[in-house]
C-alpha cells in the first residue's frame, strides 16, 4: 500500500534562443506535442497553460499466494503462480490563473494486471493489461492526460514491458477511457535461431504484441520481432504499427541494457 502526495508549479516554455552560429530566418515551432487534442483550431489554452498542481495518489498492489523463503529474520519473496493486481486512485487539483481563479479537481482510476512467468528453459512469457478512466474529464489539462509509454527513439538504453515503440511522444495521450495490453514471449529457438551460426549462441528470440484502445481514438496495434542477449547486453527488433488493422508505420529498434 502506497500513499504519495505532490505539488508542482507548471510553466509553459517557448522554444527560443539568442545564440546562432549560422543566421537563419526559420521560426521556432510551438513547444507542443503532436496530439489530436491539441490540433490547430482547438482552444489550446484549455489544455496547456501555466498552473499550480496538487495531487494525492494511492496505489494498492497485491499478488495472491505469494511464496517466501525465510533466511534468519529476512523474508525473501519467491514469486507466485498468480499475477499481480494493482489499483491506483489519483486525485488532482489545478489552479490556472489565466483560465479561472478556482482550483479544478479531477479523479483518475486505473486498474492493472501483470505477470512474468517461465515457460521452459530460457523461455518466458510477460504480459500486462491496464485500463483506466477519469471520473470527470471536463477539467483535465493536457499535463494530466494519461500518458502512455511511447518510445519512438531508435536507440534505447533501458528495457520496457509496457512500451509502444513507434508512435511519437505524447501522441497517444488521452483524457478518455482507455485500455491497453502488452505481451512478450521469449524463447531460445523460434525462427532465426534455427539457422547455422546463430543456433550455437545465447541469443534469444522475442515476439511482442501491444494494443491500445481509447474513446474517440483508433485502435492501435503493434507487432514486433526481436533478437535479445546480443553480446549479452543488446536487443534489436523490427516493429510494425496498425490503426484499426490498417498499416500505419514500420521501424527498427535497438536496445542496450545498461542498467
Amino acid at each position: 500500500l502506497e500513499f504519495n502526495t505532490g505539488y508542482e508549479y507548471r510553466k509553459v516554455l517557448d522554444n527560443n534562443t539568442s545564440f546562432s552560429i549560422i543566421n537563419t530566418s526559420r521560426e521556432y515551432t510551438s513547444n507542443l506535442p503532436a496530439n489530436e487534442y491539441l490540433l490547430s483550431g482547438e482552444d489550446i489554452m484549455n489544455f496547456v497553460a501555466e498552473q499550480k498542481h496538487l495531487e494525492f495518489v494511492t496505489n494498492v498492489t497485491f499478488t495472491p499466494y505469494q511464496k517466501y523463503r525465510i533466511y534468519g529474520k529476512n523474508k525473501v519473496p519467491q514469486g507466485s503462480d498468480w499475477p499481480t493486481f494493482k489499483f491506483t486512485w489519483e486525485h488532482g487539483a489545478n489552479l490556472a490563473p489565466s483560465l479561472s481563479d478556482k482550483y479544478r479537481h479531477f479523479d483518475l482510476f486505473r486498474f492493472e494486471i501483470s505477470q512474468r512467468r517461465e515457460t521452459g528453459a530460457f523461455s518466458e512469457l510477460r504480459w500486462r493489461v491496464r485500463s483506466g478512466a477519469f471520473a470527470d474529464n471536463s477539467n483535465i489539462s493536457f499535463f494530466d492526460f494519461f500518458h502512455f509509454n511511447a518510445q519512438p527513439v531508435r536507440l534505447l538504453i533501458d528495457n520496457y514491458d509496457d512500451a509502444f515503440m513507434l508512435p511519437a511522444y505524447y501522441s497517444l495521450s488521452t483524457p478518455e477511457f482507455f485500455g491497453e495490453a502488452h505481451l512478450k514471449y521469449t524463447t531460445p529457438y523460434l525462427l532465426l535461431k534455427l539457422l547455422p551460426g546463430l543456433s550455437n549462441t545465447l541469443i534469444r528470440e522475442n515476439l511482442i504484441l501491444s494494443y491500445l484502445g481509447s474513446r474517440y481514438h483508433n485502435n492501435y496495434t503493434e507487432i514486433g520481432y526481436s533478437l535479445s542477449e546480443i553480446f549479452f547486453l543488446g536487443e534489436a527488433g523490427l516493429f510494425v504499427g496498425f490503426d484499426d488493422l490498417k498499416y500505419r508505420c514500420l521501424g527498427i529498434k535497438i536496445t542496450l541494457r545498461l542498467n
